[in-house]
């Protein structure tokens, strides 16, 4: 990296820092209790009042990648999933064309790496795991990650590394969609021992996801990897229900957001929501875990994320396609993704307690195009996937990496977990739905929004827009009963 780009990072993190240790002092974090005081950011303090002109991205971008003098992306294959490693880069593996790659997006460099798709490092950054859907032989693989820094740096692929371990097991033959988890770490007399948890989706003949735990020995002296043990696998806790392919598991293992409906089937159910699991136990000899429910975030939403330190989890919303859990290609042209933050609430033992505050990132208002699959980079900045133009379209395909600072907004500490919040969120998704679509014919997409929408809309606002869309609403419709002082509350619930 040049030194120019190399004191741009440096600003980018140290911007990130500040904003993340503002996020930290208002929820009282002893460590930063004397810090200075922040206010709100620039974009939730704009004075617009024009409600119906929402944009794309009112927070700060740190990245947007690929640069234009870069190859550009045509294709992306589901997920993209970050890459720890020991310097300040933003590192993250994808797919295109059925190929892996590890892509920099601090200096825009990507060189392949093996198989064909869902390549996801452990959180300590030791492993590149690939499930067995992309693999040569059916089984899940995974690969030491220094090879392909090293590769990464000197910009050439590593398509062709060799594997550390091969799980072969009958029960885990073409599994995908896996998430990744450390849940011990043990110094020892011979080396240190490391269980890695790992959730996989289910496959053809068994639907339901399973977690298996694998202990890593590795040498005291070199480092060497000395033996691998896997459990067996264990299907994830029946508490989960018609789950559609979105569990996903936090970084320390002890937790699982999915969203979960009592209704099977794909088409959506009434209460049905994003949810967050505690796994209570698990029981390898019986193939089994168990969980208890600790969190209902109260939107109807797809595949998410946790944060490293566990103070965040991160989802996409979806118009159209009411999940959006699989995304090859692009989005279709019917459905718009956008991408939410909620910050968690823990105990002193890490238990998540609740959620006390949330953020609208991104919001797309044309069909067919949206941001999808954020996730999390270790430093504490989020990047999603966005397309340009729909999966059916003619046009040339582009796709682009965004890193962003997900505090950047100003939290709104007013959320869906109580049936009161979560009305007067919808009516203001209604208000505005008549306001700036009232001449959108019915079945038009992306609108008329459905219910379940109307709340992520209202959040798009800024506390001007939202004050002057009721203010609109309320002069002109004096015969409706509405509450109009608690929808002004709720406009200005926000903190810094």
């Amino acid at each position: 990296m040049t030194e120019v780009a190399r004191l741009a990072q440096d600003a980018r993190h140290l911007m990130l820092a500040v904003s993340l240790l503002a996020a930290a002092s208002c929820r009282g974090d002893a460590s930063v209790a004397d810090a200075d005081e922040f206010t709100l950011p620039e974009a939730m303090l704009a004075s617009s009042e024009d409600y119906c002109a929402i944009p794309q991205m009112a927070l700060e971008v740190l990245a947007d990648l690929p640069g234009a003098d870069a190859e550009p992306v045509d294709d992306v294959n589901w997920f993209a999933r970050p890459v720890p490693h020991p310097g300040d880069d933003w590192i993250i593996a994808f797919a295109s064309h059925d190929q892996n790659y590890l892509y920099n997006l601090t200096t825009d460099e990507r060189v392949m790496i093996p198989d064909r798709s869902d390549a996801v490092a452990t959180p300590d950054g030791r492993y590149m795991t690939v499930p067995s859907y992309y693999t040569p032989d059916s089984n899940t693989r995974f690969y030491p990650v220094e090879p392909m820094l090293e590769a990464l740096a000197e910009g050439r692929d590593v398509a062709d590394l060799e594997p550390a371990f091969i799980h072969d097991h009958p029960a885990m033959h073409r599994v995908y969609y896996q998430s990744t988890a450390i849940v011990g770490e043990v110094d020892t007399d011979s080396g240190l021992e490391t269980t890695y948890r790992l959730m996989f989706s289910g496959t053809a003949h068994d639907s339901r996801f399973r977690i298996v735990d694998y202990l890593f020995r590795h040498s005291a002296d070199t480092g060497e990897l000395l033996d691998v043990q896997a459990s067996d696998p264990m299907t994830i806790c029946p508490e989960i229900r018609n789950d559609l392919n979105t569990p996903f598991m936090s970084k320390d293992g002890r937790h699982v957001a999915a969203y979960t409906s009592d209704v099977p089937g794909n088409a959506y159910a009434q209460g049905a929501s994003l949810k967050v699991y505690e796994i209570t136990s698990t029981d390898p000899a019986f193939g089994s875990t168990s969980c208890a429910e600790v969190l209902d975030l109260g939107f109807v939403a797809g595949k998410a994320d946790f944060s490293f330190d566990g103070t965040m989890l991160t989802f996409h919303l979806s118009q159209g396609q009411y999940l959006t859990p699989f995304v090859n290609g692009g989005l279709s042209e019917s459905t718009i993704t956008d991408v939410m933050v909620a910050r968690l609430d823990r105990d002193a033992d890490g238990r998540i307690q609740g959620s006390s505050g949330l953020q609208r990132l991104t919001t797309s208002l044309t069909a067919g195009v949206g941001s999808y699959f954020p996730a999390f980079l270790p430093d504490g900045a989020l990047f999603f996937l966005s397309n340009t133009s729909p999966r059916e379209s003619e046009t040339e395909k582009r796709f682009r990496f965004r890193v962003v600072d997900p505090t950047s907004r100003g939290w709104r500490t007013s959320g869906m977990q109580s049936s009161a919040d979560a009305a007067l969120w919808r009516d203001l998704g209604a208000l505005w739905q008549r306001a700036c679509i009232a001449n959108a014919p019915p079945g038009a997409d992306p609108y008329p929004l459905d219910e379940h929408e109307l709340a992520g809309q209202a959040m798009s606002l800024t506390p001007a827009q939202c004050g002057a869309l009721v203010r609109d609403a309320r002069e002109g419709d004096f015969a409706e009963e509405r509450d109009w002082a608690a929808l002004e509350t709720l406009c200005v619930a926000i903190e810094p």
